[in-house]
């Protein structure tokens, strides 16, 4: 379950999105990127982040590569962390210090203002120094992934009565006014976390979510040299196969840990699919992760992926030529797509042009490119983000001529944290890439690089997390490709940071090719009939958006049942009736209506008979019941089965044996109906194939 944005949290995220910059980018600059975000759960009002996988569990040496997004920002080893530590004095503790990452400064001021407010109130929360802790360079238990403690930007505070939960229980003793004076300040509570609650946890969550942050100092120094993309670190394919023309396919990072993968943008009936195949899960079967825009229609517009929102995340961005004018409609990421914002500019609409995004000015928006090419020059112009595109940041010729059919991208060659421009043409073996460095007036390098393959999408990002840029190449047979803009550290493989040394698929993961309506029914015994009620609009999936999955072995509620057999039956009169007073919340409130009104149920609580259960499950007994009045069965072949007498739904059980809608619970014997035993999907999919049979 992720969070879920309310229609108020929108709004402030689109007035957040119109107010002056106060969260410029620190990190290396690359497409899309704006500032850094190191969030932990969805659970606290921004989309989460990935960690840093390094070489073991348990405690870190001085000497512990951390790389990533989160190394460019607050240091490249755990030695490099140390020596950015400094004492910071908790509040209410009586003057008792932890360690903390100087960049979180910022914020912990922010926390020590907000707490002497509250404490100027009469508020008090006393912390135990014997329960407090700042930095710990460790990794999060059980696992090779740092903590945020590693990092010098979580504190734990007072966790005898602030436990761990796996189970997800809240327990703490924290008043809401202290847990809202971090909040307030920009970190994460870990009693906000979606899965798991640990109610002593505050991390924080980045420069974007501390209002007033000023601008962050430069990445760290990179601990590489520059080198000339010949290095080739990845040639692989992903599940996605050989690409549709009619699809659009991005490079660009979809689980939030920085480094990119591959997007393929699937229209689908009620919206747009956004499938990404990982990198850190080697783009295997697997790895596929999925979003989905509600009504939202690619068509012929452009997609980009970008931190329009400033969350970490990248939001889909389409650009409509239709109109005088550039339009964009903009599915936020926060919202994970569900919600979209439509971005008038001034820019005249150019379907000829390519466009990108970018941190032009260090300002913490993604400004739009517009580049333009006629028969003898190409023009860059760059629109401010920081007012949805509308001023003019620079408008410049390039002096390359004409480059049309080239690709585009942005990287950071120079590490001065402004993107530069990266043109490539497409010579068939032979890649010319030539980089102009921010300002594009000039070209500062070129490469003749042998990759092959028609180019489809070219992207520069960090794959190695070493802080500099290299380049990935997308060609139309599915191949992508990854050279090194920089030498390899000895002894440190470039997939370290985001593969864990012992990941691999998990065989109980459902495929992404499959045969069928549903991905997680290959092999069951149902799954033809699960077929074949899917092909009479009887079910749709069990996971909408996708809809691609069964949930086969998922035990059928009431209100699921209703469904099933509103849709079976073809019911659509509900008798203008509200005929149950406990569904008034159920999404199956006027299928179970449309169920009273045909006689087929009379409630779950005799004699009232008021209330329906919607969220009670059903018992195969209580199914007879149900298909024999739907059906309207009356044929009667004796006692079919040894385990139903007694059952009040003996006779129905009998009259559905009858029918041929059921053989029983135990094959091959089949002399038993298990009456009490719930109804599963797959199970219920039989009934209903059978039961509609010709």
């Amino acid at each position: 379950m992720r969070h879920r944005w309310r229609r108020a949290d929108i709004v402030l995220l689109v007035a957040a999105l119109l107010a002056p910059a106060v969260s410029p980018a620190a990190a290396v600059v690359g497409e899309g990127t704006a500032a850094p975000s190191f969030n932990e759960s969805w659970g606290c009002e921004q989309p989460s982040t990935s960690s840093t996988h390094v070489s073991r569990s348990g405690s870190l040496p001085n000497s512990e590569l951390l790389r990533g997004y989160r190394g460019d920002f607050l240091g490249r080893t755990i030695g490099e962390i140390r020596n950015s530590l400094v004492y910071w004095t908790v509040p209410m503790s009586g003057g008792y210090q932890v360690l903390v990452h100087e960049r979180m400064i910022p914020a912990l001021n922010q926390v020590t203002a907000n707490l002497a407010a509250e404490q100027a109130l009469g508020n008090y929360y006393a912390v135990k120094p014997s329960q407090t802790v700042g930095f710990s360079s460790r990794t999060i238990a059980g696992s090779n992934r740092v903590s945020l403690h590693g990092h010098g930007i979580a504190i734990d505070i007072n966790s005898a009565t602030n436990p761990y939960r796996a189970d997800n229980e809240l327990i703490t003793d924290m008043p809401i006014w202290f847990v809202d004076a971090w909040r307030n300040a920009g970190f994460c509570w870990g009693g906000d976390w979606l899965f798991v609650k640990d109610a002593m946890h505050f991390s924080w969550m980045g420069p974007g979510a501390t209002d007033g942050y000023g601008t962050p100092p430069m990445a760290y120094p990179v601990d590489t040299a520059a080198a000339p993309y010949a290095d080739e670190v990845l040639v692989t394919t992903t599940e996605f196969g050989t690409p549709n023309p009619e699809f659009q396919y991005i490079i660009a990072d979809g689980d939030g840990n920085g480094l990119a993968d591959v997007f393929q943008l699937l229209p689908r009936a009620n919206g747009t699919r956004l499938e990404y195949s990982q990198t850190d899960r080697k783009h295997e079967w697997c790895g596929i992760g999925r979003d989905h825009a509600l009504n939202v229609s690619v068509g012929d517009r452009l997609a980009l992926m970008g931190d329009y929102s400033r969350s970490g995340r990248n939001d889909l961005l389409l650009l409509d030529f239709s109109g005088p004018n550039l339009t964009l409609e903009v599915s936020l990421k926060p919202t994970s797509f569900e919600e979209s914002i439509s971005v008038p500019t001034v820019i005249p609409s150019d379907a000829s042009a390519d466009y990108l995004l970018g941190d032009h000015d260090r300002d913490g928006y993604v400004d739009l490119y517009v580049i333009g090419h006629d028969a003898a020059a190409t023009s860059v112009t760059v629109f401010s983000g920081a007012d949805n595109f509308n001023t003019p940041l620079l408008s410049v010729d390039t002096g390359l001529g004409d480059t049309t059919g080239s690709h585009f991208t942005l990287g950071d060659t120079d590490l001065n944290e402004l993107p530069d421009l990266f043109v490539i043409t497409d010579g068939g073996p032979t890649k010319t890439v030539k980089v102009l460095h921010n300002g594009y007036t000039s070209v500062a390098a070129t490469h003749l690089l042998d990759v092959g393959g028609e180019l489809l999408d070219v992207r520069v990002n960090d794959y190695d997390g070493d802080g500099r840029g290299d380049l990935w190449f997308w060609d139309t047979s599915g191949r992508l490709t990854v050279r090194l803009g920089n030498t390899r550290l000895p002894g440190a493989s470039p997939t370290s940071w985001h593969n864990a040394p012992d990941w691999e698929c998990d065989d109980d993961t459902p495929p992404y090719t499959f045969d069928g309506y549903f991905r997680d029914d290959d092999d069951n015994i149902h799954e033809a009939n699960i077929e074949t009620i899917a092909d009479r609009g009887i079910t749709l999936g069990c996971n909408p958006p996708y809809n691609d999955d069964f949930c086969p072995e998922r035990e059928v509620s009431r209100g699921e049942m209703a469904a099933f057999l509103v849709r079976a039956l073809g019911l659509t009169d509900d008798g203008g009736t509200d005929w149950f007073v406990d569904d008034t919340e159920s999404v199956f409130e006027a299928d179970i209506n449309k169920l009273a009104a045909a006689g087929i149920t009379t409630g779950c609580n005799p004699p009232d008979r008021d209330r329906f259960c919607p969220e009670e499950t059903v018992t195969r007994g209580a199914m007879a019941a149900f298909l024999v009045r739907g059906l309207g069965l009356t044929a009667n072949g004796g006692d079919l089965f040894v385990d139903d007498d007694g059952s009040i739904f003996e006779e129905d059980i009998n009259r559905l044996a009858t029918s041929g809608i059921t053989v029983g619970c135990n094959p091959p014997v089949y002399d038993r109906f298990c009456p009490d035993q719930p109804v599963l999907r797959d199970q219920m999919a039989s009934f209903l194939a059978r039961a509609l049979a010709p």
